[in-house]
């Protein structure tokens, strides 16, 4: 197993590997700090470097420099950590430049580095023109807290007009796009300002060579099975439940997961999590999942995952196009 997440892809600015999976790590929590440490320890020892984080997410980024400190393994792991959070999590307006000089400053404390690998903005705001974004960033990049740009839950219309600013301007532009693609389409967004990839987005991908780094690649656990209709027979489910059915549990879905299972078993008894992991591994562009295992033999599940070849039409029989 070692080694198996190594990859070979490369973002410019940043001289780290870049591993062919990212661990999510928006639930880690102090108070269960020697289980974050041991996911973390697994993860490296797969070949892991890319570590998904934000200034959002609780205690994260606390989490994972207390790691990186006691491990010393700064120079390996490839940070990743979003910020410029303002009302509703969304790109503040007014206050911009201090947002992201606030959270960024913070962020450095907390992950106990003196430069993120990639930085992202966590959720656009349109009314924001994009010159002014790119010339506050580029502060950052000039100044070396900040190696590369990223943007997540960012139109690519917005994306191609702030790249075309910072190539006018001769900035850098955003390096690494994270919005979500899985197997399981949402009916619509999980929470508010989040973007899906479809398909003119995947071709957007293709064309560019710019690397998704895919949040929410197996639907938030929706091919565990855990959220089907047949919750609905029984017990109230809880609000996270409710929410999983009625953004994923449409007919389409329910039949993703019914042929990731036939499909796993019968390529020898993969789950259909790894199955529609393997799916996304398999897109014609550089994409690197986020995975958010709670534990290590969940993390060695997807590890395994990337040893699974699907077939064209393996791939378009489970995603329903050859219905």
């Amino acid at each position: 197993m070692d080694a198996v997440l190594q990859g070979k892809q490369h973002i410019p600015g940043i001289n780290k590997p870049v591993s062919r999976l990212a661990l999510g790590t928006a639930f880690f929590s102090a108070a269960d700090k020697h289980r974050c440490f041991e996911l973390l320890d697994q993860f490296r020892s797969f070949g892991g470097t890319v570590v998904d984080s934000g200034r959002a997410y609780g205690d994260s980024e606390a989490v994972i420099g207390e790691w990186l400190e006691a491990r010393r393994a700064h120079g390996e792991m490839l940070l990743v950590t979003k910020g410029a959070h303002g009302h509703d999590a969304i790109l503040p307006a007014e206050d911009f430049e201090e947002v992201v000089g606030g959270e960024l400053e913070t962020s450095l404390e907390s992950l106990h580095t003196d430069g993120i690998d990639l930085y992202m903005l966590h959720r656009d705001n349109p009314a924001v023109p994009v010159g002014r974004i790119m010339e506050r960033l580029n502060r950052e990049v000039e100044n070396r807290r900040v190696h590369a740009l990223g943007a997540s839950n960012w139109t690519y219309r917005r994306v191609d007009e702030a790249n075309a600013y910072a190539l006018h301007h001769g900035l850098v532009g955003f390096a690494v796009i994270s919005n979500n693609l899985s197997l399981a389409a949402p009916g619509g967004p999980f929470y508010p300002n989040l973007v899906t990839v479809d398909a003119e987005g995947e071709q957007w991908h293709a064309a560019t060579g710019i690397p998704l780094l895919s949040w929410s690649s197996l639907a938030r656990g929706f091919f565990t099975g855990r959220y089907t209709e047949a919750i609905r027979g029984g017990e109230s489910p809880d609000d996270f439940s409710a929410r999983m059915i009625e953004v994923y549990g449409t007919e389409d879905n329910r039949e993703r997961l019914r042929r990731a299972k036939e499909l796993g078993e019968d390529l020898g008894g993969y789950t259909p999590v790894q199955i529609a992991l393997a799916w996304l591994l398999h897109k014609p562009f550089p994409v690197i999942p986020v995975v958010g295992p709670h534990s290590c033999e969940e993390l060695r599940s997807c590890a395994d995952a990337l040893s699974i070849h699907l077939t064209a039409s393996q791939r378009r029989w489970l995603n329903r196009e050859a219905d």
